[in-house]
């Protein structure tokens, strides 16, 4: 190290006789280490021995249970920044050693004095997970994340993300009871509720599918129902992940044992209500309003707002219904409110933002998005912020802005999407595009964009029904356009009468995000 090095290291404002006191200090090591240990090297001097416990310590070879480093020198600059890299190193060699629980007290004190520091709380987060407390552990990473991103405008934390990442696989362990693969699915719903949505869904599979081996209904229905993320989307991430969590929880439900508490039938029945999405299934239908008769039996406002939810994502096999979904809002917001469970008083402003919207009441729509950006604000929900600026795009509606609405990590609603948005705006369709499964109401556009008339109208022949979901009427009002085009009048007939219940309302209003014109 350089003397200037060895200066500034030393003293804030070095006095006169700087130089000299740093070569009588050398002088001094000399003779304790012995004169070949420091070598002058230029305007500066090398250590020159083999054993220095720092260097042990990053070689794994110290004992681990060392005190502080440095613990009698002045808290300089160099001292603190060493300091924390060596107790660092210690800490990652006792959770390599699984010794994570002893570690908590000191990676907590350690990562408040080091709000800044993403290892800090990455090392904080793994104790955690090894003291069983894994809530607590995403918390952690949590708001390290957002106090990061908050205060240097970072988009992402690699460090944060990967821990959490980490401590998502490793929540389902090799085999495990009630406690641990319930914890797992409690953990990845926490997950969920912040962001890391797709991880958090494939880590409760996991979950669900170990509880089903062990072979205990009860088990299995309290790992399925642990899972506690409000749905307000009808088009599943994953479809294939969905039919297998409704097909477990159908089983399930049939197994649970007479006495089996109401408020767990409850909660399961508005699982699979919830997870069977999009189709006009009656005993999905069915389910969600036992699991919301159940739920009003019990007065359990926390089973009551699972069941309307379900009820929410279930009113979509009836097309029109956006004044029923805006009084299902209402009752989440008050119930949610008065009870303090504000991941669905969240739910309920962002459904009563899609209902207004598809009603055309876009200033009472405006409230409750300026109402709900609160809310995630204060429980760090980022995916509301989403569908919030998905419906300021729609309100100014152009190119620019739909094109750089970040949905990813959101499959169900990411896929075909932007085609879909651009031609709400009166672009044409553009083949390049993802359209995801929107893809066979695009081809009759596109044929007719090139003059394959005949094309178009082998494409239109083909067109599905249209899901009971959020794009329903969109898709229906693609099809009347279509069938214009075409003067194909039994499709227009057909679109007709699959839009009729919902005359009046906004096409594409219910997803807040998209806007096709009033359905005359």
């Amino acid at each position: 190290m350089s003397l200037d090095a060895l200066i500034d290291d030393l003293w804030e404002d070095p006095p006169a006789g700087a130089v000299g006191a740093v070569r009588t200090f050398v002088s001094e090591l000399r003779a304790a280490l012995g004169a070949d240990a420091i070598a002058t090297v230029g305007r500066g001097y090398a250590l020159r021995v083999a054993e220095v416990d720092a260097w042990r310590l990053e070689e794994g070879s110290f004992p681990v249970s060392w005190g502080e480093p440095y613990a009698d020198l002045d808290p300089s600059p160099w001292v603190l920044q060493e300091r924390a890299r060596l107790l660092e190193l210690r800490a990652r060699a006792l959770l390599d050693q699984g010794r994570g629980a002893s570690l908590v007290a000191e990676l907590s004190s350690f990562a408040a004095a080091h709000p800044w520091r993403e290892k800090a709380h990455v090392l904080l987060a793994h104790a955690l997970f090894q003291d069983g407390r894994q809530v607590e552990a995403l918390e952690v990473l949590r708001e390290a994340r957002g106090r990061l991103m908050g205060r240097f405008g970072l988009d992402a934390v690699p460090d944060l993300d990967r821990a959490e990442e980490d401590i998502l696989r490793h929540a389902v362990t090799r085999t495990g009871g009630y406690a641990r693969l319930r914890s797992a699915s409690v953990v990845a719903g926490q997950a969920a509720l912040t962001g890391g949505l797709a991880l958090a869904q494939a880590q409760r599979f996991a979950a669900v599918a170990e509880a089903e081996r062990l072979g205990d209904p009860l088990l299995t229905a309290r790992v399925l129902t642990a899972y506690d993320v409000p749905a307000n989307w009808t088009v599943s991430d994953d479809a294939a992940q969905a039919a297998v969590l409704v097909e477990a929880a159908r089983r399930t439900l049939r197994l649970l044992p007479a006495d089996a508490p109401v408020a767990l039938r409850a909660r399961l029945l508005a699982v699979i209500a919830l997870e069977h999405r999009g189709t006009r299934d009656a005993w999905a239908w069915e389910a969600a309003h036992e699991a919301e008769r159940l739920a009003r039996e019990l007065g359990d406002p926390a089973v009551l707002v699972v069941a309307l939810n379900a009820r929410f994502v279930q009113s979509f096999q009836r097309p029109g219904r956006s004044a029923e979904r805006g009084a299902i809002a209402d009752e989440l917001i008050e119930v949610a409110a008065r009870h303090d469970l504000p991941a669905y008083e969240i739910l309920g402003h962002l459904v009563a933002m899609q209902a207004h919207s598809a009603l055309g009441a876009f200033e009472a729509a405006a409230r409750h998005v300026t109402a709900v950006e609160q809310l995630a604000e204060i429980h760090e929900t980022p995916l509301v912020r989403v569908f919030t600026q998905g419906f300021r795009v729609m309100r100014a509606p152009d190119e620019a802005g739909y094109r750089t609405l970040d949905l990813s990590g959101m499959p169900g609603v990411e896929a075909g999407f932007l085609p879909l948005a651009l031609l709400s705006i009166g672009l044409p369709p553009d083949p390049l595009l993802d359209w995801g499964p929107y893809r066979p109401w695009a081809q009759p556009l596109l044929h007719l964009a090139d003059g394959d008339v005949a094309a178009a109208r082998r494409a239109a022949a083909d067109l599905p029904t249209p899901r009971a979901d959020h794009f329903y009427e969109v898709l229906w009002t693609i099809t009347a356009h279509i069938a214009r085009r075409l003067d194909d009048r039994a499709l227009a007939e057909a679109a007709w009468e699959a839009l009729e219940p919902a005359r009046g309302e906004i096409a594409g209003g219910t997803t807040a995000m998209i806007g096709f014109g009033v359905i005359q």
